[in-house]
């Protein structure tokens, strides 16, 4: 079969719907139009909209057929000639077409007029532009150039039609889904439209109560629990009983006795109308505030599987910082229960000394400024502590956007925090390696450069005193010869312990320069003070007593060369040691065991 064509059993149906319908609102308006009324209800146009929303483009032109074929019948068999019935028919296919390709885009993918969108597409165009447009166009078929009866007419087709279309088209497309009445039983369903027959019945038979108010509470009440296929099917049976009695003389309407039937009619339809606005509205906004609902428990599980799957704990808090919410997983973090630590008793579990940050960043947070993850300690039950890591952000009120609490993700990082610091150790460690001398445990040449390049830029700067002192064992390696490496070892590490007896302040550093020489940099000293240090050092070390044969004092001794000078812009980073070096070399060539100063003359650069 020719796939750009429906089947011809769907065709088959709707072409006996349309006849059905068309025959059957023949019936309801022929005694109307007898008595100068109008037509209540044409809802043949209705369905065919419907039809049309739920089906492919390209089979329209087969339904378009079927339809202009049942209502040129239908015309033809209410008495009108055969062009004037094509013409009306056409006019009919013309309305339906403009509504189908103007709501088409908005109500097809996904056919649902509890959906504003869809709803106020149905009302604009298929209720009021479509319809309007067709009965002006089908007023050119009469001959009659008189402008009132011609508008007249023009109102009475489109009010019929505007009906047809609110009834039917919504009716078709609540019967298209699965569940017409979702949640309610067969016997409810029954039951409400029976009551709704009933109550219609014995409002518009009766002629001496105005009581056609009764009928909107049972048709919201229909509305409410059918939703909008209730809705719509409702305002079908009303129209259809209360146009049938209306057209007799019976009902409310009829009470107005100085009215013609054309305004019986009217006033029925005004009434449909304002049902259907009521309903139909109705229907949207129940169905918009359960699709609000079912979004907020949805959300709200997906939330709890979220929070109770996650290995971080998430807590919900408002601006004061009182817990509002507190995840599952705090459990095994912290051993505490969620219930533990929310509400206004809730419990302090934030280190004492972390306080502070906590509460400066919640601070910085409300204030709307940048905040960083904050790394603090929380308690557990058990009294130990654990370091958490705070990510912390304000959540804002959907309609106002202002703040109204804070969420808090809250990870355990102590494994990290534990590889943290055992990384910073390791890494002092060979700091300290690289700077430290491995023998003596003082500071080595390496740490020497750096604090002389230090001190030597801040005298610089400062135009402040500086002094060196070159510290060398007297013959040393005459020692080593004798006592072996192993008491030449021990005796370094003790010249070195000697000497930092002597030396006190923490901006001084003593350091080994290599083999048997040592360095000493006292910042902020001036000659005389820096020759009293290397005295005390020299007699620290005499004082040791260790003996030395190959010395002529008979023990270990050390030579000292000392340099002073007062730094400017023009000085050179190398001559105090040099200046120190050639002292030390004076203090050797003197006999050893001796302070010498370097003179004014030898420190230049």
């Amino acid at each position: 079969m020719d796939d750009r064509l429906p089947s011809l059993r769907r065709l088959a149906i709707a072409a006996l719907a349309l006849v059905c319908l068309g025959f059957a609102a023949f019936l309801l308006n022929v005694r109307s139009w007898d008595n100068g009324g109008v037509t209540i209800l044409w809802p043949s146009n209705g369905l065919l909209l419907g039809i049309l929303l739920c089906c492919r483009r390209r089979h329209w032109p087969a339904y378009f057929a079927v339809g202009f074929a049942v209502d040129l019948g239908i015309n033809v068999a209410m008495g009108f000639a055969p062009g004037i019935s094509g013409y009306l028919a056409g006019c009919n296919m013309l309305e339906v077409g403009i509504a189908a390709a103007l709501m088409y885009r908005t109500v097809s993918p996904n056919p649902d007029l509890t959906e504003r969108k869809q709803l106020m597409s149905l009302l604009l165009y298929g209720v009021v532009l479509a319809p309007a447009i067709a009965s002006v166009l089908a007023q050119l078929s009469t001959s009659n150039l008189d402008l009132v009866p011609r508008f007249a007419a023009a109102r009475h087709w489109f009010v019929a039609d505007a009906l047809g279309m609110a009834v039917m088209t919504p009716l078709y497309l609540s019967f298209q889904k699965r569940e017409q009445f979702p949640g309610r039983s067969r016997l409810e369903v029954v039951g409400l439209l029976a009551m709704l027959v009933v109550v219609t019945v014995g409002i518009f038979w009766q002629t001496r109560f105005p009581l056609l108010f009764l009928l909107l509470p049972v048709l919201l009440l229909l509305g409410i629990r059918l939703r909008l296929a209730g809705s719509a099917l409702g305002l079908l049976i009303v129209s259809i009983i209360g146009g049938y009695l209306t057209i007799r003389g019976r009902g409310p309407v009829s009470l107005m006795r100085s009215g013609s039937t054309a305004t019986h009619d009217l006033l029925l339809q005004v009434f449909v109308a304002f049902s259907m606005l009521v309903l139909y509205v109705g229907d949207v906004v129940i169905t918009e505030r359960e699709r609000l609902q079912i979004n907020l428990k949805a959300s709200e599980t997906l939330f709890r599987l979220l929070a109770e799957a996650s290995n971080d704990v998430i807590v919900l808090a408002d601006l004061s910082g009182e817990r509002r919410y507190v995840s599952p997983a705090v459990t095994t973090v912290l051993g505490w229960e969620p219930q533990e630590l929310v509400g206004p008793t809730r419990r302090q579990i934030v280190h004492p000394d972390d306080v502070g940050a906590v509460e400066a960043l919640m601070r910085a947070c409300r204030e709307g400024k940048p905040v960083e993850t904050l790394t603090y300690r929380c308690v557990r039950k058990d009294g130990g502590y654990v370091w958490m890591e705070a990510n912390l952000r304000l959540y804002h009120d959907e309609r106002s956007g202002e703040p109204i609490g804070f969420v808090n993700v809250v990870r355990d990082v102590s494994g990290r925090k534990a590889a943290e610091e055992e990384l910073n150790r390791t890494f002092r460690l060979v700091e300290n390696l690289a700077v430290v001398d491995g023998l003596t445990g003082i500071a080595n040449r390496r740490r020497f450069e750096e604090k002389m390049d230090e001190e030597w830029r801040r005298a610089m700067r400062d135009g402040s005193l500086l002094s060196v002192l070159m510290i060398d064992v007297d013959l040393f390696k005459p020692y080593n010869d004798l006592y072996g490496h192993v008491l030449g070892d021990s005796c370094l590490r003790q010249i070195a312990e000697a000497a930092q007896g002597v030396i006190h302040r923490s901006s001084d550093l003593f350091a080994r320069y290599g083999g048997e020489e040592f360095v000493v940099v006292l910042p902020n000293t001036d000659s005389n003070g820096a020759q009293l240090v290397a005295e005390q050092i020299r007699a620290a070390v005499e004082m040791l007593g260790l003996p030395h044969s190959d010395n002529s004092h008979g023990m270990v001794t050390v030579s000292i060369g000392c340099a002073t000078r007062a730094l400017g812009h023009d000085a050179v980073s190398t001559v105090l040691v040099e200046a120190a070096d050639q002292a030390l070399y004076l203090a050797k060539s003197a006999g050893r065991n001796r302070v010498e100063v370097a003179s004014a003359s030898t420190i230049v650069g």
